[in-house]
């Protein structure tokens, strides 16, 4: 815009003008300059080498594909910013954690594709506002702890990928509080053979048809020996029915203590209530001391 175009507008309109001028610039203009804006709602920054999101989108994107680069990090205010969005795509990466409150505004993410990172374990609540999320890709990290409470509130997840990463064991009640889940992959993690992995063994049988891959392809290790799941049943694990973890023997045992103090208390005050009843009460001689006065 050149200076006499601009000395020809009157001074209350210039903010308005300058507005429609930027709507009018070509959409290309508006993209980060690694970045390609295939149309007004989504963002291609694919294979650029970038190290760290670009800074600026279009405060409307809703699909971001940057797979392929090496981000390090998401930023903690990227959904504050880009509530919009739908679909990100941040596979192949070198993610290695997922700051608190980094989802607290993704209430509209459908699709999350973080593979291929280097994400080593996911705490709870990390995706709490994410509630309409259907997809959600965490294969070929370095999980090894996956809190038990790390999916609450995705009620609408359908599709859960956790293949290849270094998953030993994993609470049964992570996967249980998915009540849309249709699909999940958990092959290809080296699963120990304990009374911890019966409880996702039992889980597994029962949602055999959800497995992608089937039961054939994840096994688990006892004693250097490697076991396919096909090869156990509930009998292999029927030992671990009545063993106690160390949180069931913490209660058992604080409650036997609580027990305990309660029953010395409830004697305590047995004892003073009989012993206050005897003090109370006339003795026998006094009541004969009585009658022989009348």
């Amino acid at each position: 815009m050149s200076l006499t175009m601009l000395a020809c507008v009157p001074l209350c309109l210039l903010p308005s003008y300058c507005f429609c001028c930027l709507l009018l610039l070509p959409w290309g203009q508006l993209c980060p300059p690694a970045c390609t804006c295939i149309d007004f709602h989504t963002i291609d920054c694919m294979d650029q080498g970038l190290r760290s999101l670009p800074s600026a989108f279009p405060l409307d994107v809703r699909k971001l594909l940057a797979a392929n680069n090496h981000i390090r990090t998401i930023p903690a205010d990227l959904f504050v910013y880009y509530g919009d969005l739908v679909y990100l795509d941040l596979r192949n990466n070198c993610l290695t954690s997922l700051e608190e409150g980094t989802f607290v505004s993704s209430s509209r993410l459908v699709f999350l594709d973080l593979s291929f990172n280097a994400l080593r374990q996911l705490d709870a609540g990390i995706f709490k506002a994410a509630e309409k999320l259907i997809k959600l890709s965490l294969g070929n990290n370095n999980l090894s702890e996956v809190n038990e409470a790390a999916f609450e509130t995705l009620d609408s997840l359908q599709v859960l990928e956790l293949q290849h990463n270094n998953l030993q064991s994993l609470h049964v009640g992570a996967l249980e509080a998915l009540p849309s889940l249709r699909a999940i992959r958990l092959e290809g993690n080296p699963w120990l053979c304990d009374c911890d992995f019966a409880k996702i063994f039992f889980w597994i049988e029962e949602n055999a048809s959800k497995l992608q891959q089937g039961m054939q392809e994840i096994h688990c290790s006892l004693e250097d020996r490697r076991i396919y799941l096909h090869e156990l049943s509930e009998i292999s694990f029927s030992e671990c029915k009545f063993s106690l973890s160390v949180l069931d023997f913490l209660i058992i045992f604080f409650s036997g203590v609580a027990v305990s103090i309660a029953a010395i208390f409830s004697s305590f005050f047995l004892a003073s209530t009989v012993h206050c009843f005897q003090k109370c009460a006339p003795s026998k001689d006094d009541d004969e001391e009585d009658e022989d006065e009348d």
